[in-house]
């Protein structure tokens, strides 16, 4: 079943209401599986833990993937509480899952962690942000730095209405990339700086 998209309206600055049953996010266009993720869903399905509950395909959303199909990065989310990401790199994958922030960061943005480290390589940062603003990309001056990937997204869309975008971006190890970097939509009524790490107190 395809959710309809609202339209863009003004970013959050604070969290809606108590928790409630939202059912889970659907993908919306390029985040829907297809038959190229075959290796991405068997790395995700093979080495996810039991309890972690990968979803059926429909509820699969793919921020990310390489044309080899052994690397990228996927999620999914079972309300607009809670999320799941799935980082795959050379046709292994780490899955994490949490509950999202109760606060917000800043205007429009719920979520920016790590998603994944791998030592000595690159670490993946994960963003969760308000739906309706896309898409998302670097700001501010100076040349877009090579050290610091293209910002990847998905869109999560609930059968409320409610929209979520979910970005993925990666840097390098060892680099030094610009602290004000910033990553903003494409209306910039949502920006935030690529590198700080938000993740407040858990519900």
């Amino acid at each position: 079943m395809s959710v309809p998209l609202p339209s863009a309206s003004a970013p959050s600055t604070t969290p809606s209401g108590p928790p409630q049953a939202t059912g889970p996010a659907e993908p919306v266009g390029d985040a829907e599986v297809t038959a190229a993720d075959g290796r991405l869903l068997e790395a995700v399905r093979r080495d996810t833990a039991p309890e972690l509950r990968v979803p059926g395909d429909e509820s699969l959303l793919v921020i990310h993937r390489e044309p080899a199909g052994d690397t990228g990065e996927l999620a999914w989310m079972p309300d607009d509480r809670n999320y799941c990401l799935a980082v795959v790199r050379d046709a292994r994958a780490s899955t994490t899952c949490n509950p999202l922030p109760k606060s917000w960061a800043r205007i429009g943005i719920r979520l920016v962690t790590e998603g994944a480290v791998y030592p000595g390589r690159t670490t993946i940062y994960f963003a969760v942000v308000d739906g309706g603003h896309a898409p998302y990309a670097y700001t501010g001056s100076g040349p877009h730095r090579t050290d610091l990937s293209p910002v990847r997204e998905a869109t999560a869309a609930f059968a409320s209405g409610r929209t979520l975008s979910l970005l993925t971006y990666e840097r390098p190890v060892p680099a030094i990339s610009p602290t004000d970097r910033e990553i903003c939509s494409a209306d910039n009524a949502v920006c935030f700086p690529a590198l700080d790490v938000y993740v407040p107190g858990s519900p």
